[in-house]
């Protein structure tokens, strides 16, 4: 059982330290870590040494710590709403029955959006090799330029002289 978050920012996957508070929610704590996507292999270790790491447990914030966020420090972004423009966000529960890959990615207007269809489940015993290269996969599909809209032509009718 478990919550992994892992953050995919222009050529980077960014892997927060995802801590569970004794009240029961999650958070992203450091270190973290910062991966190239170019090296798959790297990319791996990465996603496989967080899920072996699993989750820590940490006393629940009493709401007098400074708000913050650890990833846009580290990447030296002022705002969360900078930062989702050019992220996409995977969230991986590995639950009792079955493990649950969500992708929390740009919308129309730029800002996250969770698309159900790009919800996708796993037996609970599969491999940590086969979530992470689900998860790889989908980096490699989201580095893909995107194709600009056409916009429709006008056809005018044929004159004859």
């Amino acid at each position: 059982m478990g919550l992994f978050r892992f953050y995919f920012h222009q050529g980077k996957l960014i892997t927060p330290s995802v801590c569970e508070t004794e009240a029961g929610f999650f958070v992203d704590q450091g270190p973290l870590t910062v991966t190239s996507v170019k090296d798959s292999s790297k990319v791996r270790q990465a996603i496989i040494k967080a899920f072996i790491k699993g989750n820590l447990q940490i006393p629940t914030p009493d709401g007098s710590e400074a708000a913050g966020s650890i990833i846009l420090e580290r990447l030296v972004i002022d705002s969360w709403s900078k930062f989702e423009k050019d992220a996409v966000l995977y969230t991986v529960h590995l639950g009792g029955r079955y493990t649950t890959f969500h992708v929390t990615g740009r919308g129309d207007d730029g800002m996250w959006t969770m698309d159900e269809n790009s919800t996708r489940k796993f037996d609970r015993r599969a491999s940590y090799d086969i979530l992470a290269d689900a998860l790889i996969e989908d980096i490699r599909r989201q580095s893909l330029p995107k194709p600009e809209a056409v916009k429709p032509m006008l056809l005018l009718p044929k004159i004859d002289k």
